[in-house]
């Protein structure tokens, strides 16, 4: 299990914070979902970790559960000063990689940012190395040097209520590679998977067992700044 690491409590130094949960059903089918992927996941990744979150807080609410499947090679190029990368470095971070090269000047009129903060925030992620400058522009690092997370995927659990647990499914894609509803409605409607397949959100269904009853779309990563903040989490909590 040494590839495994639950996160459930409040970490106060690296900003990470979880809502904390009244025992019920719910809380329950959530607790045997994790039990149930962690042990699919070590039988099936021989060379990956996984970092699972139980209802962390994030900009758009509490997910029930996180599962980040990472290679923790990358994580040992770790340094002090990932440290010190809080939301406003991330943004402007991901910024710089889907714009691929941009100038200092650009990062200012186009983010309508005070230019001390954006110098600040510049300073900071080239001393954390995920960043590097060229000719006076500025360039990300290989993503695959700075980011260990492979899968990430979001989970969201109701007792019943289908219609409602796709719509906060739904809400997850802004950040999760994957997003899945978990549900022990013993029967979902044609109608009902349709609305899941259009939302692009998967799901498990427990009875006896847990099973994937539809596949999630796939998205890439990062898809926005907090699918970034997850990987700094694990580095900062783990290495």
């Amino acid at each position: 299990m040494h590839r495994i690491h639950l996160f459930s409590k409040n970490i106060p130094e690296i900003d990470l914070y979880f809502r904390k949960s009244s025992y019920g059903p719910e809380i329950k089918l959530v607790r045997n979902f994790v039990d149930y992927y962690a042990d699919e996941f070590l039988s099936k990744n021989k060379r990956n970790s996984l970092a699972i979150f139980i209802e962390p807080r994030i900009t758009s609410g509490f997910p029930d559960i996180v599962f980040a499947c990472y290679n923790p090679n990358i994580f040992q190029k770790w340094n002090k000063y990932r440290e010190e990368l809080n939301t406003s470095d991330l943004k402007l971070f991901l910024f710089i990689h889907e714009k691929i090269n941009t100038s200092g000047k650009a990062i200012i009129e186009t983010l309508k940012l005070p230019e001390k903060q954006v110098i600040c925030s510049l300073e900071k992620l080239l001393d954390a190395g995920v960043i590097m400058r060229n000719h006076q522009q500025w360039k990300a690092a290989k993503l695959s040097d700075i980011y260990g997370i492979k899968r990430l995927i979001s989970v969201e659990a109701k007792i019943n209520n289908m219609k409602k647990v796709a719509e906060q499914s739904f809400i997850n894609t802004w950040f999760a590679s994957q997003s899945y509803a978990l549900s022990s409605t013993k029967n979902t409607s044609s109608d009902m998977l349709a609305e899941f397949k259009r939302y692009g959100v998967g799901l498990y269904h427990k009875d006896k067992t847990f099973k994937k009853i539809l596949e999630a779309r796939k998205f890439s990563l990062p898809s926005s700044y907090i699918s970034l903040q997850f990987n700094e989490w694990i580095g900062k909590a783990l290495y």
